[in-house]
């Protein structure tokens, strides 16, 4: 839970929100974590990968956070790639747009529906 709340940028309720995700705790699954990564690391930035997301011929809603700790280059990237993309960035969100923020998340989604 601690490694989680880096995640929230609401550093007062942080603990909380990692709490909530981690019940019930299911565990990790470190066998498909390893091979998730390793398939990620094998496509990942490959023309192939750009490739297959310009041929998806449907919508697709992007809903991030602006305060996310991560580099906002893999989003963008994607972003890029997509025909048939929206995005939002909701302003006061970190990792967990739709824990942060979940009135502006459903009405980003309601909105794409």
């Amino acid at each position: 839970m601690l490694q989680w709340s880096i995640e929230f940028t609401d550093r007062d309720r942080a603990l909380e929100h990692a709490r909530d995700m981690a019940d019930p705790w299911f565990g990790v699954n470190t066998e498909c974590n390893k091979a998730l990564n390793a398939e990620g690391k094998a496509i990942w930035g490959t023309p192939e990968l750009y490739a297959a997301c310009q041929a998806l011929d449907l919508p697709v809603v992007v809903v991030d956070g602006a305060r996310d700790i991560r580099p906002r280059s893999a989003v963008d990237s994607l972003v890029r790639a997509l025909p048939r993309v929206r995005r939002t960035i909701l302003p006061e969100a970190g990792h967990c747009p739709w824990v942060e923020d979940p009135a502006g998340f459903r009405q980003t989604v309601a909105e794409a529906l």
